[in-house]
């Protein structure tokens, strides 16, 4: 099955598209993720800020602990997407939102809250998730009481664990079917249409050796009745470059075998004539000793 040509450049067709086929899949995932994450930052870039204001959490310059507490349960039920956590100067977690056995981190670092804050435009920064010893997540950050006299950070995870459970069930559900749907008709186009291509380009390559078999076949003593010039007139690549280069070469050993056979004729003729040149005068002596 692999002798011919045109089976193993199917192969390596099949082969190649594969490999890009997981390529591009894994591209694509690991590309449609940082969108959806910068995306999603960008959208939620103030939301910190209007927690801050929008719930009242700042009284006469200080941090309503109990307006926030009434905040990590509203948005616990409303939208649990989103962790909330109170941080002092250092980054160390003073309260939050999420369930506390389920907190792995006691500090977070503080180089990516002051990167975002810095320059809000910047997409996506992550920063550390209090859930994981090493996963990272994108958030929104603030100052609290305020940005002139901080005394913390109002930091929220906008990717929290309901959101990646969620987004782990949708890649595992129909969104996968049709990304894998869309990938295999895609190869499968693409290797009919290679397939199609490496035909067109193998049948002179089949003409010739079909050209070639018969020649072989034959007794060599005339050239083949049916030559490459023939089938293609014009040079046009280095497939007619060999097959007009095997036309001379078949012409060239067609001659050489009819001359080798009339060497071969004469040789033979040389030896019959002298074979009767010298039986002559053995003759004329054999009747003469007799005598």
């Amino acid at each position: 099955m692999l002798k011919t040509l045109y089976t193993r450049l199917a192969l390596g067709l099949f082969l190649l598209l594969l490999a890009v086929g997981l390529l591009y899949t894994f591209i694509s995932l690991y590309s449609l993720r940082e969108y959806s994450a910068s995306v999603n930052q960008a959208l939620h870039r103030d939301l910190a800020q209007n927690l801050v204001s929008d719930r009242n959490l700042v009284s006469e310059g200080q941090l309503d602990r109990s307006a926030l507490e009434e905040l990590f349960a509203l948005y616990m039920t409303i939208n649990p997407s989103i962790e909330i956590y109170l941080l002092d100067l250092d980054g160390s977690i003073l309260s939050y939102s999420a369930d506390p056995e389920k907190i792995k981190r006691k500090q977070v670092s503080l180089e990516p809250l002051h990167r975002l804050m810095e320059d809000m435009d910047l997409y996506p920064v992550l920063g550390d998730d209090p859930r994981s010893h090493d996963r990272q997540k994108i958030f929104s950050v603030t100052p609290v009481p305020s940005v002139e006299n901080p005394d913390g950070y109002l930091y929220v995870v906008l990717r929290g664990e309901e959101y990646d459970a969620a987004e782990t069930l949708a890649r595992s559900g129909q969104m996968l079917e049709l990304s894998v749907w869309a990938l295999l008709i895609s190869l499968a186009v693409v290797m009919v249409a290679g397939l199609a291509i490496f035909r067109l380009l193998t049948r002179r390559l089949t003409d010739l050796t079909q050209l070639v078999e018969a020649f072989e076949n034959s007794d060599m003593t005339q050239k083949p009745p049916v030559t490459w010039r023939d089938k293609r007139p014009e040079i046009r690549d280095e497939i007619d470059y060999l097959g007009v280069t095997f036309d001379d070469m078949a012409q060239r050993i067609a001659t050489q075998i009819e001359q080798l056979t009339e060497k071969d004729a004469q040789r033979r003729q040389l030896v019959a004539q002298v074979s009767h040149d010298l039986r002559t005068p053995l003759a004329s002596m054999q009747v003469i000793s007799k005598a």
